[in-house]
Order: C-alpha cells, then structure tokens, then sequence
C-alpha cells in the first residue's frame, strides 16, 4: 500500500517560506551531497546516452545530489525501453491479427504508455516539466570569500 496524501515538503523549503503551518520542524532530515552521482552500469546504450545528456542539466538546475543515482537511472532506462517500444509500434502499426482472425490492439501501445507514465512521474521528481519547475527552489550556491582565491606567497 502506498503512502497516503501528498508528499511532505523538504525541511529546508518550509524554513523558507516562514513554516506558515507551525508545525516541529524535521531537524533530521537527510541531506545527501550535491556531487554528481556515478552511471549505474546495468544501463544499456541508449539509457547512458540520456543519464549523459540529463546530469549536465540537472547539475545547473542545482537539483542533482549523489542519492539520485536510482531515480536517475530508472528515468534513463526508461526513456530507453519507450523509444525501443516505439520504434517496433510504428513499424509494426497499432494493431495485429491473431492467429485465430481477431484484431487486437498491439502489446506494445501498454510498453509505450507505462513508460510515457513512469517518465513523467520520474521527470517531476527532478523539476524537468515545467509545471514542477514552478515549485521547486534552488538552492544558493555557497558564497566564497573572494580572499579565497587569492594565492599567497
């Protein structure tokens, strides 16, 4: 059974808007580093290919942290099994005859579908549609005391 209700907004979110609802703060909420995580390598070709073209954008969205690798991940290799089952749809078309004479709407169109679904939901979770964009934050990047660039001698 799944969790009930919407998801609970991250700690530091609720600081930021004042915590309008009063509620005890989680003070021990995880809080995984902002460092690229590794490609798992269970992913095929075109998975990594899409894991290559997403860290780059996720990494200036400030949003990508080193506990992502798996939601990552399964968003990659989905996108790859979509465009495989695509692929086969629009050659074979969208339906088929069995070998009893019946038309039947292709297994394929239930592959593309879940898929399209599994992207979606996973996309949202990193801000990549623009309705989820509109409610994250980023995060400041950490100031730097402009001495700390100064070599000394």
């Amino acid at each position: 059974m799944g969790l009930r209700g919407p998801a609970p907004k991250p700690t530091e979110l609720v600081v930021l808007d004042g915590n309008p609802g009063k509620r005890p703060l989680n003070r021990r909420e995880p809080k995984p580093r902002f460092t690229t995580p590794k490609c798992p390598e269970y992913l095929d070709e075109t998975a990594k290919m899409e894991w290559r073209r997403l860290v780059p954008i996720l990494k200036r969205m400030r949003v990508l942290t080193e506990a992502d690798y798996l939601a990552l991940g399964s968003l990659c290799q989905s996108y790859s099994t979509l465009i495989k089952a695509q692929t086969k749809l629009s050659e074979g078309g969208l339906l088929f005859k069995t070998p009893s004479g019946y038309v039947q709407q292709s297994p394929l169109l239930s592959i593309v579908n879940s898929c399209v679904e599994t992207i979606t939901r996973l996309c949202r979770e990193f801000g990549l549609t623009p309705a989820s964009r509109s409610r994250l934050q980023m995060l400041e990047e950490p100031r730097t005391n402009p001495r700390d660039n100064i070599l000394d001698f």
